[in-house]
């Protein structure tokens, strides 16, 4: 009984030490200023209402929209890259819906591009990376996501190779606490090596002491 009881208090400790470290790190994403200077503005897919943003992706659209002025106005010209997939329930992708926003809204077409096949941040990010490398080698790009989900964003992109900065497009607790403690999981779940080994490793621990 000691053994189990030891084990789930380092286990519980180190799910605490994670939500706080996820926490910090949202944070510090969240103040971190985002310089203009980008040759593409990514656009991450989210759910759709029909064919239109449902308010999560309008939200990401919007800080597009202003990003994409901000850029102008500073001397440079971004491309918007709008990237999702048709999702099960959807009728269109989700690319589709938000290049018809941004055009609504002023932005050219022609300074608009679609990725339409990625289903998740990971094939955002990687799908997005090779069209940028392909259509402007050695490009920058600024990612443009809901507050919550900037870590995993930031995560994504690094792995897929893409010079990124991360820019959240509203605060962290926007959605409320069960989405950014949904992204935590998400988050430790993007990183299955260590969080598996760090896991296996408390959990060995607790029962050795415990037996000790």
């Amino acid at each position: 009984m000691y053994a189990l009881l030891l084990t789930v208090a380092l286990l519980g400790g180190y799910v605490l030490l994670w939500l706080l470290g996820f926490l910090g790190c949202a944070l510090h994403r969240r103040r971190r200023p985002v310089p203009p200077g980008s040759d593409f503005l990514v656009v991450l897919g989210a759910a759709l209402d029909g064919c239109e943003p449902a308010p999560v992706l309008a939200a990401r659209l919007d800080v597009a929209l202003e990003r994409y002025a901000a850029e102008e106005a500073a001397g440079y010209r971004p491309l918007v890259l709008v990237t999702g997939g048709k999702g099960p329930h959807e009728e269109c992708t989700e690319a589709a819906a938000m290049a018809r926003y941004l055009i609504a809204r002023g932005v050219p077409e022609e300074r608009i591009r679609r990725e339409e096949q990625a289903v998740n941040t990971v094939e955002n990010l990687r799908l997005s990376a090779a069209l940028m490398a392909a259509e402007r080698p050695g490009y920058r790009c600024t990612v443009v996501t809901s507050g919550f989900h900037t870590v995993r964003s930031a995560l994504a992109a690094r792995a897929a190779g893409a010079p990124a900065r991360v820019l959240g497009a509203d605060g962290l607790l926007a959605y409320g606490p069960y989405q950014l403690l949904r992204e935590a999981v998400g988050t430790a779940l993007a990183l299955p090596r260590t969080t598996g080994a760090a896991l296996l490793l408390l959990a060995g621990t607790g029962v050795v002491l415990g037996l000790a």
